[in-house]
């Protein structure tokens, strides 16, 4: 992700439940997927805890292999970190799909 505007970083780094609503090519994605990676690496929120809803099974897959990616990167750079391994191992089992699920 690009560096994100200051409505993206306030989504980003809120607390509580949120809900973001933009147009397409927005960085809607990027931004829940910082958010996802920040609650389960700063805030110690394990990844099937948090529920990500979206409107189309392509948008839900591709935010899990976002998600994916990103921890893997994590991984690369930290390889013993158990925390990690197990978000991992969750992301599967993790709330990521669509409002008609």
């Amino acid at each position: 992700m690009s560096t994100p505007t200051q409505q993206q970083q306030k989504a980003i780094e809120g607390s509580g439940g949120i809900l973001l609503s933009a147009g397409a090519g927005t960085g809607k994605t990027a931004t829940l997927v910082n958010r996802c990676i920040r609650l389960v690496t700063e805030s110690e929120v394990d990844i099937d805890r948090i529920l990500m809803v979206t409107f189309t099974n392509a948008a839900a897959a591709e935010m899990r292999q976002r998600i994916r990616e990103a921890l893997q990167k994590k991984l690369e750079a930290d390889p013993g970190n158990s925390r990690l391994l197990r978000q991992v191992s969750l992301l599967e089992s993790s709330y990521i799909s669509t409002i008609h699920s």
